[in-house]
């Protein structure tokens, strides 16, 4: 399913390292990566490389490049460009993770597993049962015709 931008802004496409101005209701390209909005379109680019910079400090932002892309036809052009030079596909390659042979969870998620088993018995002494909180009469009366 296409994605498109709901504001002009720049997007950030860590997998490709490309920051993007991308017009409103633009298709965002789909040569691989996540697009991700990091700032308003009323900043300038190296505004945003500054910003970038701050808040991803394993990415070189002022060495990324930027590319506008405005229209449709700027995402067609840069989608071949990225399949042309490899890079779409070098971003869609999946990474490899070793997931550890143990089935020990982490403290972390032990302790968070405790504390919901203990707030759903909270609730359930909390919250009594509806027969126990309103009684039913013993037996209902007939509807009368008047």
């Amino acid at each position: 399913m296409e994605k498109r931008a709901s504001k002009t802004a720049y997007f950030l496409n860590r997998a490709l390292g490309y920051l993007a101005l991308i017009g409103k209701n633009v298709r965002l390209p789909e040569s691989g990566g996540v697009w991700i909005l990091v700032a308003d379109a009323v900043r300038a680019p190296w505004e945003v490389a500054e910003l970038l910079g701050a808040s991803y400090p394993s990415i070189d932002a002022h060495e990324l490049p930027v590319v506008a892309l405005l229209t449709d036809f700027d995402v067609e052009e840069f989608e071949k460009e990225m399949q042309a030079s490899g890079r779409a596909d070098q971003a869609a390659t999946p990474v490899p993770v070793e997931l550890p042979a143990n089935e020990e969870l982490p403290p972390a998620v032990e302790a968070a597993e405790a504390a919901v088993e203990a707030v759903e018995a909270a609730v359930e002494a909390a919250v009594k049962p509806t027969e126990e909180a309103l009684p039913l009469p013993a037996s209902v009366p007939e509807p009368t015709m008047e």
